[in-house]
């Protein structure tokens, strides 16, 4: 009798714990637990995101170089400003892209190119004239009927003694210039002239179509 009451009792006794310690499950409560949860993490994942935009978005250049390309039949004619010093040299290159490269490619800049064409055949490049005007001068159009990407390049290192002690004076450091760009990778086989360091400098280019479409021929473009 006394062996029945005490299990009586355990029994009570535990009934009385559970109870006191259930765990009351609402399902809508979870739900709204659920949603504040998923806001928080599209929240942060929002947060990140607009941080790596910020990241990416590309450093203003130290120097100015606003300038543009006229179109006329065999001819190209560039123009323009900067605030480089005088006697700076811009370098031309005209680089051709593959013959089945289409007009969207080339401006999704997906276009596969060739070699670039032979200075000999287009021009060397551009001097800076005093006051910052760039040197009207013209270049030759190979063919018409090729589409080109035309690009006006400024390599800091590759100047006169003169002009890279007025660079160093007008914006420091020729290896920080601001907002500088991978003109050629490094090559170790090239010693002779830059060794197997990257080249870098500045450079703007435009997209030249066949003479017969839009931003072929009679137009003037900006360099960007």
């Amino acid at each position: 009798m006394c062996r029945n009451r005490f299990v009586f009792v355990l029994l009570v006794l535990s009934c009385l714990f559970l109870s006191a310690c259930r765990v009351v499950f609402d399902p809508f409560a979870q739900n709204a637990e659920q949603k504040e949860a998923q806001k928080e993490h599209r929240q942060k994942a929002e947060v990140q995101e607009q941080e790596e935009v910020v990241q990416e978005e590309p450093e203003e250049p130290a120097f100015k170089i606003d300038a543009t390309l006229t179109l006329d039949g065999e001819n190209m004619v560039i123009s323009g400003e900067t605030d480089l010093p005088a006697e700076s040299f811009l370098e031309v290159k005209l680089i051709p892209y593959k013959g089945n490269a289409t007009v969207k490619e080339i401006e999704d800049d997906n276009a596969g190119t060739l070699n670039e064409v032979s200075a000999n055949s287009v021009g060397i490049g551009a001097s800076v004239e005093e006051g910052g005007v760039i040197e009207t001068k013209t270049f030759n159009r190979p063919d018409l009927s090729t589409r080109y990407r035309f690009e006006l390049t400024f390599e800091p290192e590759g100047q006169g003694e003169e002009i890279k002690q007025q660079l160093i004076e007008q914006a420091g450091d020729l290896d920080e210039l601001a907002g500088l760009q991978v003109l050629k990778e490094a090559d170790s086989e090239n010693s002779m002239t830059h060794g197997d360091e990257a080249v870098k400098g500045y450079v703007q280019t435009v997209d030249i179509m066949k003479a017969d479409e839009k931003n072929g021929d009679g137009v003037t473009l900006e360099l960007e």
